[in-house]
């Protein structure tokens, strides 16, 4: 077992194929590392003992009898027992349709067979790793709400400490989905160019052998043209989310005054809260005229429009529903208005005057602290020298509107 820093050993693998010699195999060198070891020869099977074992790690053949392992991973993925739990496909199949329908069904790698003992225990160690700082993160951001719960108890003197707490705690939300989210880009240039390599060894070999045809030749060329493809548009999107969360994270530690492009900005804010958006049945949109810029605090700016963001993806819409939430910006004489709307489900007329009030919640003991409407008031009025209202009707949705100055009263 590698020397990681975490507790690998003994960790729970099921093993789907319906060859048994590849289940031996694989069982054989994962008990050697000290892997526990489960394993099914069917999607089905695979699915009614995932359910009991609870494994830390799946490694799933695609070529089986009844549901291929592209299905099997959907229905794992739908579950709400077995959707985090990560799973690594280990097959024969290389075409590069595969590997992408492959990370669709919600894989994070992909081995090709033969099996390369060392490439397979590379990969079960990464993502059994990943997987444990998943969990840690997720208990860490668990205990830190629990300790906002605390705090919000306490007196005027600790008011600033709690405030802060619950910022780093949204900081700490935003990193926790970018890491997750970069997985799936990386997985998949990282498979690309594995299976790359495999192809090129084969063209090296046939032509040493003088067997090379043109074919091959021809074959090998588009093959490559699709793995720069797939791996090119992965790349992209990783830099991207690079990008946002380098302009509006980072960006939150300082309080620096600058020009911002608003239609850039609003839509670097999207690309960063994707990652959430996208494991919810609703949508954002953005509605900014590209030259329209305002002087400002950027990281406070970012801060008050991910909190309202988050807020309506939390209260705003029915278990059922699909929902739509639309940031917009205008200018209105000397200042620029800001509008976060939803078309949810409203908030009752005899809470719409507590909202902005300190403590007040609807998830008290869920999580909630009371302390994020609130908060969001403090940075419009205190750092950015604006206001906030908020206009909302039951079954018609809600819109908090931002006015702030095109630029701060100093300049």
């Amino acid at each position: 077992m590698r020397n990681s820093g975490l507790k690998l050993a003994g960790s729970k693998i099921l093993v789907v194929d319906d060859k048994k010699e590849n289940l031996e195999l694989i069982t054989r060198i994962l008990e050697a590392e000290g892997y526990e070891v489960a394993f099914a020869l069917s999607g089905e099977k695979a699915l009614h003992i995932a359910t009991l074992y609870l494994p830390e790690l799946i490694l799933l053949d695609v070529m089986m009898p009844g549901i291929d392992g592209f299905e099997t991973c959907r229905r794992m993925k739908a579950l709400s027992d077995l959707k985090d739990i990560p799973v690594i496909f280990v097959t024969a199949k290389t075409h590069i349709s595969d590997i992408v329908e492959a990370f669709h069904s919600g894989a994070v790698d992909y081995v090709t067979k033969p099996i390369r003992q060392e490439e397979l225990l590379a990969r079960v160690s990464t993502h059994l790793q990943l997987r444990q700082l998943l969990v840690l993160r997720d208990d860490l951001i668990d205990q830190l709400r629990e300790h906002n719960l605390e705090l919000a108890e306490l007196n005027k003197l600790r008011e600033a400490q709690l405030e802060e707490s619950e910022r780093l705690s949204h900081l700490g939300e935003l990193v926790g989905e970018l890491t997750h989210e970069l997985g799936t880009p990386l997985g998949v240039t990282n498979t690309a160019i594995s299976s790359m390599r495999d192809h090129l060894l084969d063209i090296e070999t046939a032509f040493n052998a003088q067997s090379l045809s043109k074919e091959q030749l021809l074959e090998f060329i588009h093959y490559g043209k699709e793995c720069t493809k797939l791996s090119g548009s992965s790349m992209h999107y990783a830099n991207q989310l690079i990008a946002s969360f380098k302009d509006i994270v980072v960006g939150e530690f300082n309080e620096a005054v600058v020009e911002l492009q608003l239609h850039h900005y609003l839509n670097d804010i999207k690309h960063l809260l994707m990652p959430k958006v996208k494991r919810t049945p609703h949508h954002i949109d953005i509605k900014c005229e590209p030259e329209l810029a305002i002087t400002t605090q950027a990281g406070s700016l970012s801060q008050v429009i991910i909190n309202l963001v988050n807020n309506a993806l939390l209260h705003a819409f029915a278990n059922d529903s699909h929902g739509s939430i639309t940031v917009s910006a205008t200018q209105q004489q000397d200042c620029v208005m800001i509008c976060i709307q939803d078309n949810g489900q409203g908030i009752d007329a005899e809470l719409l005057p507590k909202v902005f009030d300190k403590y007040f919640t609807t998830r008290l003991g869920s999580g909630g602290s009371g302390l994020g409407l609130f908060i969001v008031r403090k940075l419009v009025e205190d750092k950015l020298a604006g206001s906030i209202t908020l206009h909302s009707e039951k079954n018609q949705g809600s819109c908090f509107t931002l006015t702030l100055p095109l630029k701060p009263p100093s300049h």
